[in-house]
């Protein structure tokens, strides 16, 4: 079990975020300003994999990208020429889930 707080109190609450894990459930809540965001998952942590651009160009060469599906300008959606989904997290190359088979093709999903 983890707990995780962490915060910049002067006197009043201007940023705070508070990370609760127990087994497979998480929570999380943070506070910036007036900007307030909470996020909660039970089950298995999807797998992410963080990518150079020489490995994301080697990938895109290997299976292109057939269409964009949704950019919402912190996460994007694409579809391969195999039919699977990809989602990607900007800024970093990092890949958050896939739909389908595995993008690299190694047979392991």
């Amino acid at each position: 079990m983890r707990f995780w707080l962490e915060h910049r109190l002067p006197r009043r609450l201007r940023y705070a975020k508070v990370y609760f894990e127990a087994g497979s459930a998480t929570v999380s809540f943070s506070l910036d300003g007036t900007n307030a965001d909470w996020r909660a998952s039970i089950g298995r942590k999807g797998v992410r994999e963080q990518m150079t651009d020489r490995e994301y160009t080697r990938l895109r060469a290997q299976i292109p990208a057939k269409e964009a599906l949704g950019d919402d300008g912190r996460m994007f959606v694409i579809r391969n020429t195999k039919g699977c989904e990809e989602s990607w997290l900007k800024p970093r190359w990092t890949l958050v889930h896939v739909r389908g088979a595995n993008p690299r093709g190694d047979g392991t999903d």
